[in-house]
């Protein structure tokens, strides 16, 4: 996408019509799916040397958690992807690694399980007063709930070795968790 794209996706500028939004719209839509289809070309085309120097030259030089939050984002939007449309996620990621594996000659067997739980500020808040640690995730959704000020949310993370031991770090988005 563009710079002006991202702006756009994280609200940072206004467009000066609903035509231009509508066409802005349209344009990140057709280069997700353009995107989408790159993924085969690259997969089978792109030169092992090439990739390393994206990932182990680029990716590897990113600041702090970026490239994790970058890779972890990358396969969280494949992994809603997959609830649009008929495929199974545990299939695709199958598939996905056994492609992988197949250049070094490897099969892989793939073993996902995946298990819900519903989240809730009162669930969540009850874990932090009871000194119970809380998850990047978790936070997250307090930090995007309306139930909770930010000052209340706060006070529970002030004391920074407090809050280390109130934070189990499973680095899942934590710059949403800036407050």
């Amino acid at each position: 996408m563009s710079e002006a794209d991202r702006a756009y996706l994280r609200g940072e500028s206004d467009l000066a019509s609903t035509q231009s939004e509508r066409n802005t719209r349209a344009r990140i839509r057709d280069r997700i799916f353009d995107a989408l289809l790159d993924f085969e070309l690259l997969v089978e085309h792109l030169s092992e040397h090439d990739r390393e120097l994206v990932f182990e030259k680029r990716v590897e030089n990113m600041e702090g958690a970026e490239a994790f939050d970058a890779l972890v984002s990358a396969v969280s939007f494949l992994y809603r992807a997959t609830t649009d449309t008929s495929l199974e996620f545990e299939t695709v990621l199958n598939e996905a690694i056994n492609v992988a594996e197949a250049k070094d000659g490897r099969v892989a067997t793939v073993r996902l399980d995946t298990t819900f739980q519903s989240l809730t500020v009162e669930q969540l808040v009850h874990k932090l007063e009871s000194g119970e640690t809380l998850s990047l995730t978790e936070i997250a959704y307090l930090h995007d709930s309306d139930e909770v000020r930010m000052d209340e949310l706060a006070r529970y993370f002030r004391d920074s070795d407090e809050a280390t031991s109130k934070i189990d770090d499973g680095r899942i988005q934590s710059k949403v968790t800036n407050f």
